[in-house]
């Protein structure tokens, strides 16, 4: 197993990394130009629902005046909205800001200094102490990047956004309920773009779900005070589910000639770790992965051109935290690393930081192409996700079985033109994009 030995010192360097909160919703059209608005639809939009705030929702007029003066469409809530890095940036980017060296350090720093809250909060809830403080490092760097936007005038202007607008502005009278009550004032409701804020960032709704009193001085401070945070935090993953018996999942090794055990991956199917046992499938050092009932499922965020993982059940409530396979697997890999000394080297291909990313509208082609193939009936996005994975597997089972739909001389297809071999991986890459347009 190849491993990157660490010796971090202690280097604090503060960049935004992942400012999504729980639970973000399957993304629907994302458009790579932001629309023109009209700002006197937005006036009227907005005169409207404050009515409907006070009379329906019951907020208080005084909240209402105080949380919307000055208030206005922001269009950069909309440009980050519509190029989310979790969904726009390759597994090795991504990889790359999230186990960067000083913040594998810093979150053992953390483990160290909270060792006695984080003791007691895993023991009280039933979640790794190292999870904890891996959402923590990715969500805000360990409480240094909460957000400076106006969490009110960003969910404001996604609430009028057509996109995403019932969720948001149900998020909004959340926001505002929250104020309504007490729990902050409009200075503190400082947060992402998206709306959320804290040391975890929660949405307003997961707030009003799961954040805790810690300290028990009758407050749920999930800004200003760890305890109430970390706690927070704490609860809405056992509320979730997770099984403390259990990992998360690790890196693993599949021969590309195992068609049997490729199958799998990117499907979403879940079955037993010893059926993967079976298939032949290996932990980074070449040991058969475990021979146990635990539930499991494969994934590949980069195809058969990047690492694979076997992932257990509590990988799906890290997806219920944020919907990204690349934001999961890196809580799950940086929860390894601020506990242990060393980090998976994946092997990397050829080129691979000088390959372009997919655009949405390529992706969308190719959506639209395997709809015409009736292999997709769900709706066409720009965004992979687990249907337009599935489809694709089912295309390329079709190129590999000589099937004449997209294969006119019925011969198998077993190589790309960049001589990359045709693997049932579900992943749309630009091979994939060549083949169905020939571009």
């Amino acid at each position: 197993m190849k491993l990157l030995f660490i010796l971090f010192c202690c280097l604090f360097s503060i960049s935004s990394f992942a400012q999504n909160a729980p639970v973000i919703q399957e993304l629907k059209d994302a458009p790579e130009e932001v629309e023109i608005y009209d700002d006197k639809a937005f006036k009227d939009w907005l005169r409207d629902f404050k009515k409907k705030a006070n009379k329906k929702y019951k907020i208080s007029q005084k909240t209402l005046d105080e949380a919307f003066k000055g208030v206005k469409y922001n269009y950069n809530v909309i440009k980050a909205d519509r190029k989310q890095p979790e969904f726009m940036k390759t597994f090795w980017r991504y990889y790359d800001t999230a186990l960067k060296p000083e913040r594998i350090a810093n979150g053992k720093i953390m483990l160290k200094k909270y060792r006695t809250l984080l003791k007691n909060v895993s023991e009280q809830y039933g979640v790794p102490k190292e999870i904890l403080v891996a959402f923590w490092g990715l969500e805000t760097y360990y409480g240094a990047i909460m957000g400076n936007y106006n969490v009110i005038e960003a969910l404001t202007t996604l609430s009028y956004d057509e996109r995403r607008s019932e969720f948001f502005t149900s998020e909004l009278i959340k926001a505002l309920k929250i104020l309504d009550a007490g729990y902050m004032t409009v200075p503190q409701m400082k947060g992402s773009w998206a709306g959320a804020f804290g040391n975890f960032q929660f949405l307003p709704s997961t707030f009003e779900r799961y954040a805790v009193d810690g300290n028990g001085d009758g407050k749920k401070n999930i800004t200003g005070d760890i305890v109430d945070a970390m706690h927070s935090a704490a609860n809405y993953l056992s509320k979730m589910g997770w099984d403390n018996k259990i990992g998360w999942g690790a890196p693993v090794k599949i021969e590309k000639s195992n068609k049997k055990a490729w199958s799998y991956v990117n499907s979403n199917d879940w079955e037993s770790e010893s059926v993967f046992r079976s298939l032949g499938v290996k932990t980074l050092d070449g040991k058969l992965v475990k021979n146990s009932d635990n539930m499991a499922s494969l994934v590949a965020p980069q195809g058969v051109e990047g690492p694979t993982f076997i992932v257990y059940n509590n990988f799906k409530y890290i997806m219920n935290w944020n919907a990204s396979t690349n934001y999961a697997l890196s809580v799950g890999m940086l929860s390894d690393a601020i506990v242990s000394d060393s980090i998976p080297l994946f092997e990397r291909p050829e080129n691979w930081d000088k390959a372009p990313l997919m655009t949405t509208n390529q992706v969308k082609k190719i959506q639209e192409k395997l709809a015409s193939l009736e292999l997709y009936d769900a709706k066409i996005t720009g965004l992979y996700g687990k249907k337009t994975m599935q489809a694709i597997k089912k295309y390329q089972k079709m190129l590999l079985d000589g099937d004449e739909k997209v294969s006119p001389t019925g011969k198998e297809i077993t190589t790309y033109k960049s001589g990359n071999p045709v693997i049932p991986d579900g992943y749309p890459s630009f091979d994939l994009y060549e083949q169905m347009f020939g571009k």
